[in-house]
């Protein structure tokens, strides 16, 4: 059995001999995703007809389809959260393969890329839970430092490849 110590020494292990950062791709991708999978579960749940054929039409006339505003309000901040998600996805990407075309160390690239997923998360919750127009700049705060971490992941690569 693992104790909390060695869990920790294997984390820290993996971090400084593995570059994991490519697996971090497909993470922030379902990071994106997992708003919209919860609006639709959410309004499903509250009785909207759930269409595959034509699924953007799901957040369609929620009041019709009698969805509590509430619920429409939370539904639809996730679908704004999804595709915030996905907008950012591709510079993350690209940051991430920049990194590895570059001798930036494994524990370097591993910090940007899980701060950059744990970010993405932080920035979701706030997206779709915050109500209080002042709180809420506190998610573009968490945006904004997204953008810093992929351009400085960009950044710091494209320095370490130039050999004077």
């Amino acid at each position: 059995m693992l104790g909390s110590g060695d869990v920790l020494w294997k984390m820290e292990h993996a971090m400084l001999c593995f570059n994991i950062s490519p697996l971090l791709i497909p993470v922030v991708w379902v990071i994106g995703l997992l708003p919209h999978t919860f609006s639709l579960l959410l309004i499903c749940y509250y009785g909207a007809p759930f269409s595959n054929t034509v699924p953007r039409g799901n957040f369609e006339d929620l009041d019709a389809k009698g969805i509590p505003k509430s619920i429409q309000r939370i539904a639809l901040k996730c679908q704004g959260a999804h595709r915030n998600g996905h907008e950012c996805f591709p510079l993350f990407v690209g940051a991430v393969l920049a990194m590895n075309s570059s001798p930036l160390t494994f524990f370097r690239q591993n910090l940007y890329a899980v701060s950059y997923a744990v970010l993405r998360v932080l920035f979701n919750t706030l997206y779709i839970f915050v109500s209080s127009e002042r709180v809420s700049l506190l998610r573009s705060l968490v945006w904004n430092i997204c953008n810093i971490v992929t351009f400085s992941m960009i950044i710091e690569s494209v320095i370490a490849n130039i050999h004077i």
